[in-house]
């Protein structure tokens, strides 16, 4: 057997967050970075055999998995939050003792590489987007070659630098290593809803957005073309699926382009099939509305944030509250239901000053959410506080002003002289309970949302 045909296993995993998370964001869909590496490796690579090890499994079916594959290469995806679970994995899967390359990749590597290559036995870190860097890591490792200098690495010997941006996306994920059976997300019209990644990307640099994966390089932003998102949404309804997420932060960056993917998809002529898609509240025209309307987009997902245009040129939104009521306005003619997400107690900087939004502006916001909802301009919110993520410009904030505060009631936050604790946990509660009963009064949650209603009631008492 020639180098070029030895045979390699690779397994690539989430953290296991076992059957308990099932119905949470975090087991709502498989991991998507690593389908798309997968897929893309494995029309580059032969002898490769490459195995998707789910979030939903416990930790000791994923060890078990792990025992009986014995790859020769182990990578393992996650962020910050998922952190210390992602960490203890890595430690007992190295305990298992085999013969393995361990890999780790995602956000949290892409951030802080040096971290995971200091606290783990992780020997290589992917940053960044992953396809063409872990097919050259894997085809090195089969054929017998160094793998010290691949770009887009890191290792404790040297950093790569940072590689150049895929130019082609126009290829779909490996849905076919997926059963959708396992898969339910808390808001659906249909059992079961595949997320479809039509963008890579967001054009804008919001304040408390922590997106560093496809802002190493330009272009921030990237579309496949319509008639590849086509041909996934036919792929998918072959599967049965008949709800289908545009998942990209944002759907409607480029108007014309956003008409010419509900064209193409329309033009399929695919019977019973519904739409949840990701749209800004300032590119919205009653155009691409009729045409969302036209292809069954039953539901969209839109960042309001805050009402107040203080906050909201504060914190680099780049719209104002009536591009948010102009938007909800032009939806509920064309009857599509509003996902509203809301954040409370923001902060930025300007001119070298730190900013905050306060109680009486949170208490705006909260006042427009309870309007909204009773005049059906927005079907169903998320209201939570704002939490300084690593890679965010807000983390650099919340440091150099050390207003980052942890493990108090609220978890991850950060604290104003001019706002209480207790002002803020009123806040968080009272948005919380608003949320709760209009999810239960409008029957929007499926059996796992139900779930995931007890446990946020759980957390409001125990607040």
């Amino acid at each position: 057997m020639t180098p070029l045909q030895k045979k390699l296993k690779v397994v690539f995993a989430d953290p296991p967050f076992g059957m308990e998370f099932k119905g949470e964001a975090v087991t709502e869909s498989p991991n998507l970075g690593i389908l798309f590496i997968i897929s893309y490796a494995r029309t580059r690579l032969s002898n490769v055999e490459f195995t998707y090890l789910e979030p939903f499994l416990s930790m000791d079916e994923h060890l078990q998995k792990v025992k009986e594959i014995a790859p020769d290469v182990y990578a393992i995806s996650f962020t910050t939050l998922r952190r210390d679970l992602s960490f203890e994995t890595i430690a007992k899967v190295k305990e298992l003792g085999l013969p393995m390359l361990i890999i780790a990749g995602g956000v949290h590597p892409t951030i802080d590489p040096q971290d995971i290559l200091k606290e783990t036995a992780v020997d290589i870190c992917v940053r960044g987007e992953g396809e063409e860097t872990t097919t050259e890591l894997l085809q090195k490792i089969q054929t017998g070659q160094p793998i010290t200098d691949v770009k887009g690495t890191v290792n404790r010997q040297k950093t790569n630098g940072v590689r150049p941006l895929l130019k082609d996306i126009d290829f779909f994920p490996a849905w076919d290593l997926i059963d959708f059976e396992k898969y339910e997300i808390a808001v659906s019209k249909k059992k079961h809803v595949a997320y479809l990644l039509p963008i890579r990307g967001c054009p804008n640099y919001c304040t408390y957005c922590s997106n560093p994966v496809w802002k190493l390089e330009k272009p921030w932003i990237r579309q496949r073309s319509p008639k590849n998102i086509a041909e996934e949404v036919r792929y998918l309804y072959s599967r049965g699926l008949r709800e289908i997420y545009l998942r990209s932060d944002t759907f409607n960056v480029d108007i014309e382009w956003c008409l010419q993917v509900c064209d193409e998809i329309k033009n399929l002529g695919l019977k019973g099939l519904t739409f949840q898609c990701n749209l800004r509240a300032d590119k919205l025209t009653n155009e691409l509305a009729q045409r969302l309307c036209n292809l069954n987009v039953w539901l969209v997902h839109i960042g309001l944030e805050s009402v107040n245009d203080r906050v909201l040129k504060g914190i680099g939104k780049n719209v104002t509250q009536a591009d948010n009521i102009r938007t909800l306005n032009i939806l509920k003619k064309y009857k599509i239901k509003v996902y509203g997400f809301l954040m409370l107690y923001n902060a930025w900087e300007t001119n070298g000053k730190l900013e905050n939004e306060t109680v009486e502006e949170v208490n705006n916001t909260l006042e427009f959410a309870k309007n909204s909802l009773r005049d059906n301009l927005i079907e169903y919110i998320s209201w939570s506080i704002t939490n300084p993520l690593i890679g965010s410009k807000l983390y650099d904030i919340a440091k150099k002003y050390d207003i980052a505060i942890h493990n108090n009631k609220l978890g991850s936050c950060m604290r104003f002289s001019n706002v209480t604790e207790q002002q803020m946990i009123e806040h968080v509660k009272q948005g919380m309970i608003l949320q709760l009963l209009n999810g239960i009064q409008k029957g929007m949650m499926t059996r796992k949302g139900q779930k995931r209603a007890a446990q946020k009631a759980t957390k409001i008492l125990n607040m």
